[in-house]
């Protein structure tokens, strides 16, 4: 799979381009604050119809300006499409091949972007919040479907914290308050379960090949380990039964009613979940190095990668947003040798061309006020 075209207008600092990424390493170098980082967005956004920076799309458009348009040109096997996105500050438009798309589900599975932050380094010891983000990216790549899934569970999820909070504000007992609950925490409930066994299911995926990866990487004397921690009672021993799933989250919800009356909120379900890194059996946060940990991370993308090739027949677009300054030399070595050997398509950003390792098949580009310019020929 490759990006042949990159079309942008109106997003963020960055220039009106049509950009030629070159089919194996395309390098943008610059200093801080010239917009590096808003392309390989740009990239992410037209593919997920999301943004790894904010939670509003809407902030991607140039400040004055009232859009922005995004577009990607797609090579799949000889198969090329044309992936576009045009945002505004209430709405976004979204066409395939220069259609409509409905329903939007049709919109993913043929363009898929693995991306590498400096912040995923950290996600080890980041919040549950940061590492349930982390995850739920993955998940969404691997099974797209999954977008759908999560924002119906986030959706019912506001409607019964609204609810919880009109019934504190009548003063509601938590006994007269389970049949005004009830339709909300059977709706929660299933969405729940599908919810936490999709995570699980790719931990489970992911988890031998991160083991692999980290061994070969990490400089321990201990493997590596992944494990989904739901904070739901009894949900780990049922996580390969959705309809066990359900029954343990409604149990959750039950339990905690008098907590989630007094707090207004719903304590209990996947948004309170964790994604746990190991060494060995100790928590990778508190007994691993800080290089240790940056090849786990390092380790589960090389994973990420290897699963969506398997599942959808083709590598995908790897998105390195200036990476390789923060892994030490071997590390960052080992990194590359791995993409020469995949064959995949990668956009790296970086202050200086010299951290980025790879020497054959590569465009280099200058990033400098939101003006992109090719530096050779390849």
């Amino acid at each position: 799979m490759l990006l042949r075209t990159l079309k942008l207008t109106s997003v963020r600092n960055l220039a009106p381009l049509t950009l030629e990424p070159g089919p194996r390493f395309t390098v943008f170098s610059g200093e801080n604050g010239q917009g590096k980082t808003n392309l390989l967005e740009a990239v992410y956004a037209v593919c997920t119809l999301r943004s790894f920076r904010t939670r509003r799309l809407a902030d991607l458009i140039a400040f004055g300006a009232s859009s922005a348009y995004l577009a990607a040109e797609v090579d799949r096997a000889g198969s090329v499409r044309t992936y576009e996105l045009t945002l505004e500050p209430a709405s976004r438009k979204v066409r395939l091949d220069g259609k409509a798309v409905r329903p939007l589900s049709r919109y993913f599975g043929g363009f898929q972007v693995v991306l590498f932050a400096p912040e995923d380094l950290a996600v080890a010891r980041a919040s549950p919040g940061e590492r349930r983000a982390f995850l739920d990216r993955a998940v969404f790549q691997r099974t797209p479907e999954y977008l759908g899934e999560a924002q119906s569970y986030d959706k019912v999820l506001r409607t019964r914290n609204a609810v919880l909070r009109t019934l504190r504000e009548r003063g509601t007992t938590s006994a007269s308050a389970g049949g005004l609950l009830e339709v909300y925490d059977q709706q929660l409930a299933e969405l729940a379960a599908r919810r936490m066994a999709r995570r699980a299911g790719l931990v489970a995926e992911l988890r031998p090949r991160f083991q692999l990866a980290f061994e070969a990487i990490g400089r321990a004397d201990r493997p590596a380990g992944l494990a989904y921690a739901p904070q739901v009672p009894g949900a780990s021993e049922a996580l390969g039964d959705e309809a066990a799933l359900a029954g343990r989250m409604m149990q959750a919800l039950a339990s905690a009613r008098p907590a989630d009356l007094a707090r207004a909120v719903t304590t209990v379900g996947p948004h309170r979940d964790d994604l746990e890194l190991l060494l060995g059996d100790r928590p990778a946060a508190a007994f691993a190095s800080q290089g240790q940990l940056r090849a786990m991370v390092l380790a589960w993308k090389i994973a990420e990668m290897e699963i969506l090739a398997e599942a959808h027949g083709h590598v995908p677009i790897l998105l390195l947003d200036d990476v390789s300054s923060e892994l030490d030399p071997r590390r960052n070595e080992y990194l590359f040798e791995f993409l020469s050997s995949k064959g995949a398509q990668c956009m790296v950003t970086t202050t200086h061309p010299r951290h980025v390792l790879a020497t054959g098949d590569r465009v280099d580009f200058e990033v400098r006020s939101g003006v992109v310019t090719r530096q050779n020929s390849g």
